[in-house]
């Protein structure tokens, strides 16, 4: 899960995924990917698959709940939890990121 602001959208043609680059305000519940905390203003790209959705504004903030791609990379399928983001959800978040996992892996 992150929150971030969608700096640029490149749908590409109708065969081939599509590309969002994010600019991070915040990364949660990582730990268990390996994946460091990124300094805010660090820019992510992620893999759109389908090339209607999940329908992103350039400018907007939003926050983001993936997959991780067979080679590793971030994907953002037309299933993924996308919502607006808004400074009074930051408390939330961080309280949910606070808690453990209590599934088994």
């Amino acid at each position: 899960v992150l929150t971030g602001t969608v700096k640029s959208v490149s749908r590409g043609p109708p065969q081939e995924p599509g590309w969002a680059v994010v600019s991070v305000l915040s990364l949660y519940k990582s730990g268990g990917l390996g994946v460091p905390q990124p300094a805010k203003g660090a820019t992510l790209r992620l893999q759109l698959p389908c090339r209607l959705c999940p329908a992103l504004k350039k400018g907007s903030s939003y926050i983001l709940m993936g997959r991780l791609g067979a080679d590793g990379g971030a994907l953002l399928p037309p299933d993924a939890f996308v919502v607006p983001y808004r400074p009074q959800q930051q408390q939330v978040l961080g309280n949910l990121s606070k808690r453990p996992c209590r599934g088994t892996p």
